[in-house]
């Protein structure tokens, strides 16, 4: 439970894969909408693919697993058969265990948790007895899903079991394997057509998408359903109301189980463990492909003209996408990209990013493995607002969470990530009633691309202008080169100018490097030019430039107002205090000279230089001559 100083919320977590799928779409609204009502608040972690394969796509996607907050939960429930990998599945069940979270797992079964399974078998056996008793069918022909399959063997068993009842022989050429999908249905029909065997009056099919492929291909030879074959589905896919004929089939009541769901929580809030097993039944669909039911040409063409509203406003979005995708390339900083990335997503949404992720070191304190101790938003709409910049802990989901769950009863959480490399995750407001979760599908794999793509421009842009800065600084001492000293001054006059003062530019040049080289070595030589350096610079005022033109050769430009003889004292007495603590059997000195002047342009700078250069000059042969 999240509880606060001024809110308590009871949280049901939801951990499934494909919500864009019409079957996992069905069963989380049907759970968050009897959760909501009862007073729940629904958090779904959900990956947009399954994880069937072990490949490093998957290990991104299955991140998101990894920012569950087991500690603000009520119960956790699984769907292990859309995510199709029992080890993340058991992982993600061992740890509500560890945190004394109780599961529930949909669709499967899994060791210490309550399963909700369906009874499929019943109600199969009826869709055959309704083809063979009612409609007093002989020869009929089954297409099952994939060999050795549990649910596809479980369905050939009735089949054969509704056979041998009515006193009709199996025929195993009347068997085929259609794997569940289209195209190997195709094959399987293919064989019935060209079978030695008589035409079949029904052709019973284990699940709906094969029911629709042989419907299909049946049209296409022009064999027409259900007069010249009857042809039945099993499932109720969302698909099926776009068939004609529609078929007859059968489907989960997704009302009965959001309800059995939670009512089964609501015990366990009161006290009562839950059960172990929690059965749903399916209920068989009579209708046209049987010919129970007459096709209506309206009916027909209401579901073409929805199905084509569903089509064009898919292409809008995927426009729309493009759009995103175009605009994005043309973001250099965080506060353009969240602007585009706020108009093109959600109303109510969050780009959450590790607070690393633009940072050329990876920080190594890990929330679960997978995301940084504390997040940052990169982008949060909401009331048609954007916001950018905030940190919170990452076991808070999001920032300012207590608000956020008074305001929104369902959240969904996504990954963002680049293969196995995690960059965040994504959160949603969704309503359970409706929400096109194929459109967030939609944003979610853009922003993977788009954020990937902004963080290698934004390196790039850093070690580019790490590089331009390398390349304007002399690499013995730090200061600016010659190249440096030209790109920066432009800058430096133009304040000056504006502010309607001028400059002083100072030549700078070493006494006797070349004896120190001679006498003592060419590293104790660098030794004095970089000490020559670090002390002009920290004699320089704020804003001044100081930079080496090479060998023993330096040059100062300062503001007008800071003085030059405050300047040279300053570096004189800095010498001398070096002098004094470094020990060296040398002393360091410079000769110096310097002009003030108001230069607009470079060759203006130019000549002030070669002015100070002869002062410089004059005052380094009155230094050779008292050595002397």
């Amino acid at each position: 439970m999240f509880t606060s100083d001024t809110a308590k919320y009871k949280i049901i977590g939801i951990c499934t894969s494909c919500v864009q799928s019409d079957y996992v779409r069905d069963i989380v609204s049907s759970i968050s909408r009897k959760g909501v009502k009862e007073g729940y608040k629904v958090l779904l972690f959900n990956t947009f693919c399954d994880l069937y394969h072990n490949i490093s796509y998957n290990h991104g996607e299955a991140s998101i697993f990894d920012l569950i907050n087991y500690d603000i939960l009520d119960v956790l429930i699984i769907m292990p058969e859309a995510i199709k990998r029992d080890s993340i599945s058991n992982e993600i069940s061992k740890r509500a265990h560890e945190h004394g979270v109780p599961v529930i797992c949909v669709d499967s079964t899994m060791d210490n948790c309550c399963s909700v399974t369906f009874n499929y078998s019943d109600v199969f056996e009826k869709i055959v007895r309704h083809v063979i008793e009612f409609h007093g069918c002989r020869r009929v022909n089954f297409i099952a899903g994939v060999k050795g399959n549990a649910f596809s063997e479980e369905r050939i068993e009735a089949y054969k079991k509704v056979l041998a009842e009515n006193g009709i022989e199996f025929e195993p050429e009347r068997l085929g394997y259609g794997d569940f999908w289209d195209m190997p249905t195709k094959g399987v029909l293919e064989k019935f057509l060209e079978s030695s065997l008589e035409f079949p009056q029904a052709i019973i099919c284990a699940n709906d998408a094969m029911a629709i492929a042989a419907c299909s291909i049946l049209r296409e030879r022009g064999i027409k359903v259900p007069e010249d074959v009857i042809v039945t589905g099993f499932d109720g896919i969302e698909l099926e109301q776009y068939n004609s004929p529609r078929l007859t089939t059968a489907a989960v009541d997704n009302d009965v189980l959001g309800e059995k769901i939670i009512n089964a929580i609501d015990h366990m809030m009161n006290g009562v463990p839950l059960p172990e097993k929690i059965e749903v039944s399916y209920t068989m669909r009579i209708s046209q492909s049987c010919g129970c039911k007459k096709i209506d040409p309206r009916e027909v063409g209401d579901k073409i003209l929805e199905l084509y509203h569903r089509m064009n406003n898919s292409d809008g979005h995927e426009q729309h996408m493009f759009s995103y995708l175009a605009k994005s390339v043309e973001c250099h900083t965080v506060e353009e990209m969240a602007k585009v990335m706020a108009r093109s997503g959600d109303y109510y949404s969050w780009v959450c990013t590790n607070s690393d992720f633009l940072s050329n070191t990876r920080q190594r304190e890990r929330f679960n493995n997978s995301f940084t101790k504390q997040m940052r938003v990169f982008m949060q709409t909401f009331d048609n607002k954007y916001k950018t910049g905030e940190v919170f802990d990452t076991k808070d989901l999001l920032p300012d969470m207590e608000q956020v769950l008074g305001r929104h009863n369902c959240l969904m959480f996504s990954p963002l990530h680049f293969q196995d490399e995690v960059i965040g995750y994504a959160a949603n407001s969704f309503s359970p009633i409706y929400f096109l979760f194929q459109n967030t599908r939609r944003f979610i794999n853009n922003t993977n691309q788009i954020m990937e793509s902004f963080k290698n421009r934004q390196r790039l842009e850093r070690a580019n202008a790490e590089l331009a800065r390398i390349h304007m600084l002399d690499p013995m001492t730090g200061i600016y080169n010659r190249r440096g000293f030209y790109k920066n001054v432009k800058k430096l006059i133009s304040k000056a100018e504006k502010q309607g003062v001028g400059v002083w530019v100072f030549s700078i040049d070493m006494d006797n490097l070349k004896k120190i080289n001679d006498l003592y070595g060419h590293n104790e030589g660098d030794k004095a030019i970089k000490a020559v350096a670090s002390l002009m610079t920290k004699c320089t005022a704020e804003g001044g430039i100081c930079s080496r033109f090479g060998g023993d050769e330096f040059v100062a430009v300062i503001a007008e107002t800071d003085g030059a003889d405050s300047f040279y004292e300053k570096v004189s007495r800095s010498i001398a205090e070096y002098n004094r603590r470094s020990k060296s059997p040398y002393d360091v000195s410079i000769s110096c000279g310097y002009k003030a002047g108001k230069p607009k342009t470079l060759k203006e700078i130019d000549d002030l230089m070669k002015e100070s250069d002869r002062e410089m000059y004059t005052q380094k042969r009155k230094h050779h001559s008292r050595r002397d």
